[in-house]
C-alpha cells in the first residue's frame, strides 16, 4: 500500500486537473483566470510539501474557488436554470473551495470533530476529485448530443458528494452504520451510471479521445465499486477493504485513472 505522501501528491496536483478542466471552457477561462488559477495551483502544490509555504499556500486557491462558486451561482440565478447538467456543474464549483477548506485544516493540523488527521486529509482529496471532477465530468457527459445518462443519476452525483461527508461524519459521531452505507450506495449507484454512459459516449468516438473516455469509464467503475464494498463493509465483514487499501486502489483508480484521462479527453475532442 502507498503511504501518506502519495495521497498528498495527488493532492497537490488536484488543482493543475481543474485549471485543465476550465481550459475547455473559453467563456470561463479568462486571461485573467487562468494566471490567477496557474499561480495559486503552484502555491497551493508546494504547500503540500514545503514547510515554509504551510497551510497559507491554500488560501488563493480558496479565494479562487469561492470567486468560481461566486460567478456560477450568480449566473444560474440570472438564468434560473434547474435542469440537471447545469446545476451539476454549478455543484462542482461549489465544492471546490470545501476541498481548499480541508486542505487547510490539513496543513495546519486542525482535527474537527476528532476526526483523524488522515480522515482529514482525505476530506480535501475527496472534495476536489469526487466533489469537482466527479460533477464537472458528470455535467459535461449529460449536455453532450445524444447522451442517454438519466438526470436522476445527475442528481445522484450532485447529492452522493455531501452526503458521503455527512455519512463518514454520522459514523464519528457514533450514529447507525446505515447512514454512512445509504450515502455511499447513492454516490455509487450514479457514478457507476456515469461510468456506463462514459463507456457508451467513448464508442462513439475515434482515436486518442476514444482511448482516454474508455480509459476513464473503466476505472470510475472500478473505483467505485470499491466505494460500494467499502460503504457496505460493517454488513459484509468486509475486513480486508481497510482506509490504506481505498487510498491506495480507489484514490489512484478515481484520479489517474477517471478524471485525468476524462478531463483529457474533453481537453482533446473535436465536436
Amino acid at each position: 500500500m502507498f503511504g501518506l505522501d502519495y495521497v498528498r501528491g495527488v493532492l497537490s496536483v488536484a488543482p493543475f486537473l481543474v485549471c485543465l478542466a476550465w481550459s475547455t471552457e473559453p467563456r470561463t477561462w479568462t486571461k485573467t483566470l487562468r494566471i490567477t488559477s496557474l499561480f495559486s495551483a503552484c502555491l497551493f502544490a508546494a504547500s503540500c510539501w514545503v514547510p515554509q509555504v504551510a497551510a497559507w499556500g491554500c488560501v488563493p486557491w480558496f479565494a479562487v474557488g469561492c470567486l468560481l462558486a461566486f460567478t456560477n451561482l450568480s449566473r444560474a440565478w440570472s438564468q434560473s436554470s434547474f435542469q440537471a447538467a447545469p446545476i451539476c456543474r454549478l455543484a462542482a464549483s461549489v465544492y471546490l473551495p470545501v476541498g481548499a477548506v480541508w486542505a487547510f485544516f490539513d496543513q495546519i493540523g486542525f482535527q474537527p470533530l476528532g476526526f483523524s488527521g488522515v480522515i482529514v486529509l482525505l476530506t480535501g482529496v475527496h472534495f476536489h476529485y469526487a466533489g469537482f471532477a466527479l460533477p464537472w465530468l458528470t455535467s459535461k457527459l449529460a449536455a453532450s448530443p445524444g447522451n442517454k445518462l438519466s438526470p436522476l443519476s445527475v442528481w445522484g452525483v450532485i447529492l452522493g458528494v455531501p452526503l458521503v461527508a455527512v455519512g463518514i461524519t454520522g459514523t464519528q459521531l457514533n450514529l447507525p452504520n446505515w447512514v454512512e452505507t445509504a450515502a455511499v450506495t447513492i454516490l455509487s449507484g450514479a457514478a457507476l451510471a456515469v461510468s456506463y454512459e462514459t463507456l457508451r459516449f467513448a464508442g462513439q468516438q475515434t482515436g486518442a479521445t476514444k482511448i482516454l473516455f474508455t480509459l476513464s469509464g473503466c476505472a470510475l467503475a472500478g473505483g467505485m465499486a470499491l466505494a460500494l464494498l467499502y460503504g457496505w463493509r460493517p454488513f459484509l465483514s468486509l475486513s480486508w477493504v481497510t482506509i490504506p487499501v481505498m487510498y491506495t486502489l480507489h484514490g489512484t483508480l478515481n484520479s489517474w485513472g477517471f478524471c485525468l484521462p476524462g478531463i483529457l479527453g474533453w481537453k482533446v475532442r473535436r465536436p
